[in-house]
């Protein structure tokens, strides 16, 4: 029998102790945080233990699971490294983070690994739910990683297995789909609201459009799911769209657009191999459109 310890009563910690709590080779002992509010919450909602001393949850668990924010990290295994940790396993849940900020674990006899749910957990209350379709990555040394295997096998989820190391791609890749993705919606609530929209009708009107895309992005792939004017090699489209988009007031909304439209040419190439997409590259690349209006 494993016995599981978390370090941080925050949404990712309760979430996952929620989540595994009903593991039958693994036992939740319970929680440190430095909210005793909080470690109070998780231990009643999970119906595990509360420590008030992180060297006793240490003492308890062979396998601890850190669920701080990334910052505080370090400063955890600064703590807990103090203490006899040999033969056991310690793990934290950051996307942005290796394993490999666990130093000198393996001269103290402990194996080390991340854990990472590709999920925006909001919610102490409801996100657990939502791991149960999860899909996770780990990453670190065999003996952690054989047991959280076991674990995502256990529950059925998708995982994979990723090289130790930095992991900054990695999370960018998470925040491109998941922040970043915010950000253009909000560009496009922005320029309907000109044409007199407010922000419930521009969403109202945009939605049937981001969500059938979004549905074509994953079921297909993003150079199949491609339409637009740019996948049609469509100069006159793009360029009315530049001049639109001259003024100086919309000049980060401008350097954004041909940005993306400079992917969506790579994308486009690929899917059309066909099409020269030379005048469309230059015509994104150039400071100022020098196409006119006939």
């Amino acid at each position: 029998m494993y016995n599981v310890g978390i370090i941080g009563a925050g949404k990712v910690g309760v979430s996952l102790g929620r989540y595994l709590s009903d593991i039958e080779y693994a036992n939740l002992v319970g929680y440190y945080s430095r909210s005793l509010d909080s470690s109070a919450y998780a231990a009643k909602v999970t119906n595990s233990g509360k420590f008030t001393n992180i060297e006793k949850l240490v003492e308890k668990s062979n396998v601890i699971v850190i669920t701080t924010p990334d910052d505080k990290i370090s400063e955890v295994w600064g703590t807990i490294s103090k203490f006899s940790i040999q033969n056991k396993i310690v793990c934290h849940c950051s996307g942005s983070l290796s394993s490999e900020i666990f130093f000198d674990i393996s001269s103290k006899g402990a194996s080390a690994c991340s854990m990472h749910p590709v999920l925006a957990i909001s919610s102490k209350e409801n996100s657990y739910k939502d791991l149960s379709s999860a899909f996770f990555t780990l990453e670190g040394q065999d003996e952690a990683l054989e047991f959280f295997s076991r674990v995502l096998d256990s529950k059925n989820n998708k995982y994979k297995v990723i090289p130790t190391g930095e992991k900054t791609r990695y999370h960018i890749s998470s925040v491109f789909i998941s922040n970043l993705i915010i950000a253009m919606g909000n560009i496009s609530v922005k320029l309907l609201e000109e044409y007199g929209f407010s922000q419930e009708e521009a969403l109202a009107a945009l939605k049937s459009l981001a969500m059938g895309n979004m549905a074509k992005f994953f079921e297909i792939g993003p150079q199949a799911a491609l339409t637009g004017p740019v996948e049609r090699n469509d100069l006159g489209t793009i360029g009315k769209h530049l001049r639109a988009l001259g003024d100086k007031k919309y000049k980060s909304i401008e350097n954004i657009y041909r940005l993306l439209s400079l992917e969506l040419v790579d994308l486009a190439e690929g899917k059309n191999c066909d099409r020269d997409y030379g005048k469309m590259k230059n015509l994104l690349l150039k400071g100022e459109c020098s196409l006119r209006e006939d």
